[in-house]
């Protein structure tokens, strides 16, 4: 469905873009913070170096005149790039001395004692106490913004792999943290009508533990109303079954004794209808075994046995002696984990429904495969899918018009998925362009 949406994936979305975006903001700020450190530390050394450097240009100087001279360089000085540099200038303007770096043209910068920025140089200028020379130092903004860039690449290029570090650590630390709650949806997915047992809450943290609660409180009420209903059915099937037989019994005797009257007619009529009724209270029996968790045990079970005992069993009845035929596609045992009277049960309502709801002319064919499958396929009209998708249902009949209870594959459903198996049903039948097919898988014993 369009809207479904997992809480794990949003969780662990929301942390990981959580943490990234406290991790920028945090790295902006550090940014801010280091600019403004960076400035400060640069601007210290232009005001140091100047403050230093002013006493020594001035012992260098060879004062012979008022005016004084530029100061010959002595010392051969090799190409090297500077990050500060400096220029001697008197109250003129004139440069008298230079660093190696310094244009031999004044900077443009006034000759005002103070911080200043001209043509993307931060300077800092000092001068002597009469007020006749000045030093300006000097250092590029570039080199400033250079060393701001390579924190800031130093500061977030660990993030490249921290984040999906963190991303991975933090799905990880969710799917665990949620573990439980994959267990409590296992937990209430295998319960049903045959198996209401309590949910384990051992273990179960404080959020999830009510729920738990909740969900056994109300399995518990349900488990009363399946109960009772189940009492209701099989104590009412059982009633009814010695009325009805010993109805049939006085009905057999009153047709002995009406044969070739005019009543004699419905006298069978009575009797055929309460033989219907018979088989209804049985099927109700059936159904109240099969939802009492009959297939729930567990034993190794021959499905070739099973067949062939059912199938003999319907050849002796002189009505399907010729109908039935067993069709075993493999030499070895089948086995499967059932309840192998459960099993039986099953496989006897599918051969019943095909017998009864199938074509007379043709046969029922029971075959037992190696995949631990038993198929049943009889001829006959095809269903539609809609009302395929619905036979399942108690009390739900196919379009024919042969009589039935509408409890046999309900019956069968039941048992099958308590037994850990499925159920499908095809029309028409694989291979044909008529008929019907219903397969029981089951798993193995092994």
């Amino acid at each position: 469905m369009s809207g479904d949406w997992s809480l794990a994936r949003r969780l662990s979305g929301a942390l990981i873009l959580g943490i990234a975006a406290l991790w920028i903001a945090a790295v902006l700020a550090a940014v801010v913070v280091v600019r403004h450190e960076t400035n400060e530390v640069f601007d210290s050394a232009l005001q140091e170096m100047a403050q230093r450097l002013l006493p020594l240009a001035i012992d260098d100087l060879r004062d012979d005149d008022d005016d004084g001279r530029e100061i010959d360089h002595a010392a051969a000085v090799p190409e090297h790039e500077e990050y500060l540099v400096y220029q001697l200038r008197d109250a003129t303007g004139r440069v008298l001395l230079r660093s190696h770096d310094a244009p031999p043209e004044p900077f443009p910068v006034p000759l005002r004692p103070g911080f200043a920025d001209a043509e993307g140089w931060r300077a800092y200028t000092e001068r002597t106490a009469d007020g006749r020379l000045y030093i300006q130092v000097l250092d590029r903004q570039t080199h400033r913004s250079e060393t701001l860039l390579e924190f800031v690449v130093w500061l977030v290029a660990p993030l490249a792999l921290l984040i999906p570090l963190a991303g991975l650590i933090i799905v990880l630390a969710v799917r665990r943290v949620l573990a439980p709650i994959a267990g409590v949806r296992e937990a209430i997915r295998e319960r049903g009508g045959s198996d209401l047992a309590p949910i384990p809450g051992d273990g179960m943290p404080m959020e999830l533990a009510p729920i738990v609660d909740d969900v056994n409180r109300l399995m518990q009420r349900l488990s009363k109303a399946l109960e009772s209903e189940r009492s209701f059915a099989a104590n009412s099937a059982h009633e009814l079954r010695t009325p009805v037989a010993a109805a049939l019994a006085q009905l057999s005797r009153l047709a002995e004794e009406t044969r070739g009257s005019p009543g004699a007619a419905r006298v069978d009529r009575i009797a055929d209808i309460l033989r219907g009724l018979a088989r209804t209270v049985e099927k109700l029996l059936q159904l109240a075994r099969a939802e009492a968790g009959i297939a729930l045990r567990r034993e190794p079970v021959d499905l070739v046995q099973v067949a062939e005992l059912l199938v003999e069993e319907f050849r002796r009845d002189r009505r399907y002696a010729d109908r039935v035929r067993l069709d075993v596609r493999t030499d070895q045992d089948v086995l499967v984990l059932t309840d192998i009277d459960a099993i039986a049960i099953a496989v006897r309502n599918l051969i019943e429904n095909a017998l009864v709801h199938g074509s007379a002319r043709e046969p029922v064919i029971v075959s037992v495969a190696p995949d631990r499958s038993i198929r049943v396929v009889n001829a006959g009209p095809a269903v539609p899918p809609e009302r395929l998708a619905v036979l399942t249902g108690r009390f739900e009949r196919g379009a024919g018009k042969a009589s039935g209870s509408g409890l046999g594959l309900a019956i069968v459903d039941s048992i099958v998925r308590q037994a850990g198996g499925s159920l499908e049903l095809r029309s028409p039948a694989p291979a044909r362009d008529s008929g019907f097919e219903a397969v029981i898988r089951l798993p193995g014993s092994s």
